[in-house]
């Protein structure tokens, strides 16, 4: 049912489109923000990490309850004691630019440590990306899910 929900925010969102052109550079902005995401986590900079989303961005991560704005998303996203990202990138399948709104699919992956053991992760996501009236890229809402291993 959540997902429906995200499903049906994202073709409204897409079906509001601005006179703005498509150009190249939005998709190397929105890849900007992507690295700059995953190096802010690797480095646990979490209010650079902040940033990246709209004032009152939300995020979905899998299994887990919506979380919306600055505050919930630092706690989100700051790891508990003893856990290190020490890699993180995600590479998008597909990245549509509709004016001031855009949406990027694809895999992320990385590895944590915790307490001396690494431990590898990988997943999908999809995000839907804003512009702001700067000009800067954002995201709106921000959903993943993480892949099980395979053994």
């Amino acid at each position: 049912m959540r997902y429906a929900a995200i499903l049906l925010a994202l073709s409204l969102l897409l079906g509001c489109t601005s006179s703005a052109p498509t150009q190249a550079s939005d998709l190397e902005e929105i890849q900007a923000q992507s690295r700059a995401l995953s190096e802010a986590y690797a480095r646990e900079n979490i209010p650079a990490l902040v940033a990246i989303y709209t004032v009152d961005g939300v995020a979905a991560p899998g299994g887990r309850d919506f979380v919306r704005g600055p505050e919930a998303l630092r706690r989100l996203w700051t790891l508990p004691d003893g856990a290190d990202v020490i890699r993180h990138q995600a590479t998008p399948v597909e990245i549509v630019v509709d004016g001031d709104h855009a949406y990027d699919w694809g895999y992320y992956e990385g590895e944590t440590v915790r307490e001396g053991q690494a431990s590898p992760f990988r997943g999908t996501y999809v995000i839907i990306w804003e512009r702001g009236e700067d000009g800067v890229w954002r995201i709106a809402v921000d959903m993943w899910a993480r892949l099980q291993n395979r053994n």
